[in-house]
């Protein structure tokens, strides 16, 4: 393992984070890519697709359909912006706010496993 390149480890830790994170979303009805979507909202809420897309460097159509699940179940909210018609700003709903500190657990007990 000495001789891995940083590039492959970083590769590696990567994937070990998105299939565990995944596995334990799916107990929750949800996937890894809503993960990250709501653990930036649980951070900041308001913000629009486009900024997330920016965040996480991924194409605006897979935010996108994230999103949708999400407000399919009604964890998140799309709320037109007042001052620019254009923007739609993303909220957590009640639903959300009560889900958030399971999804920072699914987080930490990662990071304890990984360190």
């Amino acid at each position: 393992m000495k001789d891995l390149p940083l590039g492959a480890f970083i590769s590696m830790t990567y994937r070990s984070h998105f299939v565990r994170i995944n596995h334990r979303m799916k107990e929750l009805g949800l996937s890894a890519g809503q993960f990250f979507v709501l653990m930036v909202l649980s951070d900041e809420q308001g913000v629009t697709q486009d900024h997330l897309a920016g965040v996480f460097l991924i194409d605006k159509g897979s935010i996108a359909r994230a999103v949708n699940v999400l407000e399919e179940k009604g964890i998140v909210r799309r709320i037109t912006d007042k001052s620019n018609r254009r923007a739609v700003r993303l909220y957590l709903t009640e639903a959300g706010e009560e889900l958030i500190p399971e999804v920072v657990k699914i987080d930490k007990e990662w990071e304890e496993a990984a360190f």
